[in-house]
């Protein structure tokens, strides 16, 4: 049975109405109370490990065998050895492409382009001259996990911000006693005062362990999400708008209803041999979807002009925010990674073929995915802009929901006969190789 894959996130709230509020795109930093704060960009002081000479070669078509991959991880643990960094970054990969499975081998291959790394001011590891962020071997690990738990169709992997109950009557009450005109020179005052009546909202995690680097991912990235929303952060892109700069130029009626915005995935690129054994991505697998929120009238659930336009916005110009957010590209990758790890389990195959089932990266007592500092509480952001001196406007953004194809019903993709499966090397104890 399908079971979907969801990344639900909710909640941040912005007052919008003047000028931008200035925001930096940098790293975050989660405190001992597990509280989610933006920091500056700084040189990363920690211990750094280039990539092997063979390894760093740049190729667009790096083959990773699976099988190979837990009979390598066996034969390190077996000899007491740590495990080196190529195969905690899976020897360089930045995204897969391709996935083949291999029943005649009991094998399963990824596909797709790599190179060597560098360490980013946030302390990732990523492609020195494209910046994208690496796949890792832990998240690969939680993907596979989540893909051999119980079929229920209500699992998923997401994670959710919330604002608390008693947050929501501060707000309430801070907004009943507001007097006077709304002037420029009570904004900060106003600011402060609607963060501190909203205080901590609350991050729950789903699906995966909540002490993983794929939850951190996917809390920071629904972070950024709002923040360009709101304005918070101004990415040096050509033409570059936010939510709240298109709702200052509007007419009433795109301020009347609040709007969320939220990414997909999105799967009408992919594409598959008709014997389900290929696999193939394109593009960036991502998009931006909207909706009036606070409505149960289907008619007005629908988004405005505006807020449909801002979506448009954020997926036509996600590869480029992914350049300047590597956190974007890191939730592409987790994307890709649960997609292949469904395709991987539960992609139809004949019932007298084998299937590559895994051994090692699924056991924890065979692998033990590091762990860190998940946010759990998340600061409430304000922001005021004026509409051209109408009424101030409200505005919620914020969400992210991944569904994968139902890989295991057989339908999923489009059929492309052109696909092939590409020519393994000869020396067959290589868990890597570039094709």
């Amino acid at each position: 049975m399908f079971r979907f894959l969801t990344l639900i996130t909710t909640l941040f709230f912005c007052l919008a109405t003047s000028s931008p509020c200035d925001g930096q795109v940098g790293g975050v930093s989660i405190d001992p109370k597990g509280i989610l704060q933006l920091t500056p960009a700084v040189p990363s002081k920690t211990d750094f490990s280039p990539a092997p000479p063979e390894v760093a070669h740049r190729n667009d078509s790096r083959h990773l065998s699976l099988k190979r991959l837990e009979a390598t991880i066996l034969e390190h643990q077996r000899l007491q050895r740590p495990l080196p960094v190529e195969i905690r970054y899976l020897a360089g990969l930045q995204r897969i492409e391709e996935v083949v499975l291999l029943p005649s081998e009991n094998d399963a291959i990824l596909i797709g382009p790599a190179a060597g790394w560098t360490r980013s001011p946030g302390g990732g590891l990523v492609d020195p001259q494209t910046q994208r962020p690496l796949l890792e071997l832990d998240d690969l690990a939680v993907a596979l996990r989540f893909s051999i738990a119980s079929n229920q169709p209500s699992s998923f992997i997401g994670c959710s911000i919330d604002p608390t109950d008693a947050g929501l009557k501060r707000y309430a009450r801070y907004l009943r006693k507001l007097k006077g005109p709304l002037d420029s020179q009570r904004f900060p005052s106003l600011v402060k005062g609607m963060q501190q009546a909203m205080g901590l909202q609350d991050v729950r995690i789903f699906g995966v362990p909540d002490n993983s680097r794929f939850a951190s991912k996917l809390v920071i990235a629904d972070y950024f999400l709002k923040r360009l929303a709101m304005g918070f952060d101004r990415p040096p892109i050509k033409g570059w708008v936010s939510y709240m700069d298109l709702l200052s130029k509007s007419g009433k009626n795109a301020v009347r209803r609040q709007h969320r915005f939220w990414f997909v995935a999105t799967h009408n690129t992919l594409t598959r041999s008709a014997d389900h054994r290929i696999w193939h991505f394109n593009g960036p697998g991502l998009a931006v979807r909207t909706a009036a929120t606070t409505s149960k009238d289907s008619d007005k659930s629908k988004a405005s002009p505006v807020a449909a336009r801002m979506a448009a916005h954020l997926t036509d110009h996600f590869p480029l925010l992914a350049k300047h957010i590597p956190v974007f590209g890191e939730l592409e990758n987790l994307a890709r990674l649960a997609v292949a790890a469904e395709i991987v389990v539960n992609a139809p195959i004949a019932e007298s073929q084998t299937r590559w089932h895994s051994r090692v990266l699924v056991d924890p007592q065979l692998y033990l995915p590091k762990t860190t500092r998940v946010p759990r509480h998340v600061s409430s952001l304000a922001v005021i802009r004026k509409a051209r001196g109408r009424n101030w406007i409200m505005s919620i953004s914020g969400g992210v929901k991944l569904q994968p194809p139902p890989v295991a019903s057989g339908n999923a993709a489009t059929i492309n006969p052109r696909l092939r499966i590409h020519r393994r090397p000869k020396d067959s104890t290589k868990w890597w190789w570039d094709g």
